[in-house]
């Protein structure tokens, strides 16, 4: 309900999970915006006993969207916290499988270009700084990782270099304390970008009843 009315777009996990995952899918029904885990599987079992999964690769939920934004699309791919069976009690997802999986986050990438031609693949993560910095190392076709979990409030985008190209790995903070802005041009096939990473100053703003 929070969510809603902040008015998120797209989210992807970490918390969420420990709800178990009964209370997990009722909560997202209430979501008004999408949810995003591309690392996220139904487990061995869970498949033997025919739990649905919501694609035929068993992903649990969807692992990305495309969004159109002024004639583009954008392909937004969700990195969900990949620890969370360790760093959680495992009963909690008993039926899911987590980890980093960068190999089937190139598959999804390279599945989303030839399927979409998206002017932009977005990586909502929650994987931590450190990890989205190997990962852009490792993993290409990733233009922006817009990451959380280790709570870093970085000035500006990390370059990270890989085989083919280059990744700007972003990390806004926690609890609502900075809010990371790009503004994105578009020149032709390639682009431009500005970013800020805005300070939030509780003491100058007039807290919301609603919320």
């Amino acid at each position: 309900e929070a969510s809603n009315i902040l008015g998120v777009d797209v989210m992807t996990g970490h918390w969420e999970f420990t709800f178990g995952e009964d209370q997990f899918k009722e909560n997202i029904k209430n979501f008004d915006g999408e949810f995003v885990a591309n690392n996220v599987y139904l487990n061995d079992e869970a498949i033997f006993n025919d739990i649905s999964s919501y694609d035929e690769e068993n992903h649990f939920q969807k692992p990305y969207t495309i969004k159109e934004i002024n004639g583009r699309q954008i392909a937004i791919i969700g990195q969900a916290f990949p620890y969370t069976p360790i760093a959680n009690p495992s009963r909690y997802v008993s039926n899911l499988t987590f980890g980093i999986r960068e190999h089937e986050l190139q598959e999804t990438i390279n599945k989303v270009k030839d399927k979409y031609k998206p002017s932009l693949i977005v990586v909502l993560s929650h994987n931590g700084i450190d990890v989205d910095k190997k990962l852009a190392s490792r993993v290409t076709g990733i233009d922006i990782i817009l990451g959380g979990h280790t709570h870093d409030a970085v000035p500006k985008p990390l370059l990270v270099e890989n085989g083919k190209g280059k990744t700007l790995v972003t990390n806004s903070g926690c609890n609502g304390k900075f809010i990371s802005f790009i503004d994105i041009k578009f020149i032709g096939k390639s682009y431009t970008y500005k970013y800020n990473l805005l300070p939030i100053l509780s003491n100058e703003i007039i807290p919301d009843k609603k919320m």
